[in-house]
Order: C-alpha cells, then sequence, then structure tokens
C-alpha cells in the first residue's frame, strides 16, 4: 500500500497517519492539545479539511498494541471526540476493535480500523492528489526534453556540434515513453474526466513498466511512497543527462 501496514513503534504509526492527512490535504499535526470544558486534552492526531465549508476536524487514536482493542478504549475516545466537538474519529491499531468495542462505534462517528485499512481508504485520493502531481512536477523538464515539438529546445540543439546532437537523440528515444508518461500522470488535475484510481497491485504496476518500456525501468519498491521516490529519482537522474548535454537546463529562466 502507501506505507509499510505495520509500523515498528507508536511514534512511527503516529507520524504515519499525520502524513498520509498531510498529502490529502488536510491541515494536520501530531499530539495536538485541545481545550475541553474540563480543560486541555492530547490527541495523537489532529487533522482539519480547511477547503470544506464547515472545516470538518479528524482525531485519531494510535495504538501500535498487539491485541485489538478493548471497549475501555472506545469509551474514553468517545468523551474526547464529544468534548472537542471533533465531526470524525478514528481509532488506529494493529488488530482492529474487540467485538463489543466494534459494536458500540456503530452508528457514531467512531471508526476502529487498522494502519492498512485507513490506507485503503484514502489510496485513490492520495493518489491523485499526491502521487501523481509530486511525479508530474518531477516530469517537468525532462517532458520538455522528450516531447516531439518544444521550440526552446530546437533553438538551443541547432546550436550543438553533431556528437552532441547525436548523444541528444538516443537519450530522447530513451526516455521519451517514460518522460511523458509520469508529465501525463496529473492529467486529471486539468481534465478530472481523465482522472484515474490508483493501480491495486503494485507487482502489476512495476510488472508494465518493465513490460512496455524495458528492464530499465525495473522498480524494487514494495509501497506506493517507496515508488514515488524510485520515480523521482530516476527522473532526477535523466534530467540530469539531458543538462549535460546542453550544459545546462535550457528551460530554467536566468
Amino acid at each position: 500500500m502507501i506505507d509499510n501496514p505495520t509500523p515498528q513503534n507508536w511514534k512511527d504509526l503516529q507520524n504515519g497517519v499525520c502524513r498520509l492527512f498531510s498529502d490529502i490535504g488536510l491541515l494536520a499535526e501530531t499530539e495536538k492539545v485541545l481545550q475541553t470544558p474540563r480543560g486541555t486534552v492530547e490527541v495523537d492526531v489532529f487533522a482539519i479539511d480547511e477547503n470544506s465549508v464547515d472545516k470538518i476536524q479528524y482525531l485519531v487514536e494510535c495504538k501500535n498494541w498487539s491485541n485489538s482493542m478493548p471497549q475501555t478504549v472506545v469509551h474514553s475516545f468517545t468523551t474526547v471526540m464529544q468534548e472537542t466537538g471533533a465531526n470524525i474519529g478514528f481509532i488506529v491499531s494493529k488488530k482492529g476493535l474487540q467485538e463489543g468495542a466494534f459494536r458500540y462505534t456503530q452508528n457514531t462517528n467512531i471508526t476502529g480500523i487498522t494502519y492498512l485499512e485507513l490506507q485503503q481508504r484514502y489510496f485513490n485520493v492520495w493518489w491523485q492528489k499526491h502521487f501523481c502531481p509530486t511525479v508530474a512536477e518531477a516530469a517537468d523538464y525532462v517532458n520538455q526534453y522528450v516531447e516531439p515539438i518544444n521550440s526552446r529546445r530546437s533553438r538551443y540543439l541547432e546550436k550543438l556540434t553533431n556528437d552532441q546532437q547525436k548523444h541528444f537523440y538516443e537519450l530522447q528515444n530513451r526516455y521519451a515513453a517514460f518522460g511523458m508518461l509520469m508529465w501525463l500522470m496529473d492529467m486529471g488535475r486539468i481534465a478530472p474526466q481523465y482522472a484515474t484510481d490508483g493501480p491495486v497491485c503494485i507487482e502489476e504496476y512495476k510488472a508494465k513498466h518493465v513490460e512496455t518500456m524495458g528492464s530499465e525501468f525495473s522498480f524494487q519498491s514494495n509501497s506506493y511512497r517507496e515508488l514515488l521516490i524510485e520515480f523521482c529519482k530516476m527522473l532526477q537522474r535523466i534530467e540530469e543527462q539531458f543538462h549535460g548535454v546542453f550544459g545546462r537546463n535550457i528551460f530554467k529562466e536566468t
């Protein structure tokens, strides 16, 4: 999924949840102190949707326990939800809720959920709001080097020696498909009708890159966040090769 669904400790779980909410556009904080009628309370993760009309607030209790959560945890969290006026609450844990605790949360605004289930719940939003824009931004210069027509590139290309031009065209042929594919990943933000859900199986997704573009585009990541990093690093390496041909970034304003 997005991240390792079995973090090493509570702190990693808390930070992972906060990062996920931040990635999808929420204003998120860890260990947030909130005011209640009886004083103050500290919550593991607090997030607010600043773009929503009613500024929807999320509270998250993170439990990295080896056992499923009992009713006592739910009762305590229910009080915090009521006294802070939060809209949506999650109890994120390794094993979810015990049966009695699960029944207690039915028809409430509290959901007991594992870290894996939380990632699955928000995966498509994360894919469209974080993964695709990040990759597309990283691919911007590469795409300008490999796209079929680019007048600025053509002007600089004319000034190169024959050997430099030959090197450029070798790189263009080698990386055109990958560069344009990465740049087009964020097309859904420009034209919503082209927005797509994220691929369910990362192994199948990686295999398609090798099948269509060759073994050079073989990636080793086990999570989509790791794959995002791999994509961006490869795009950076490709970009630097093109810059090397021209002696600098020809698309950067001076």
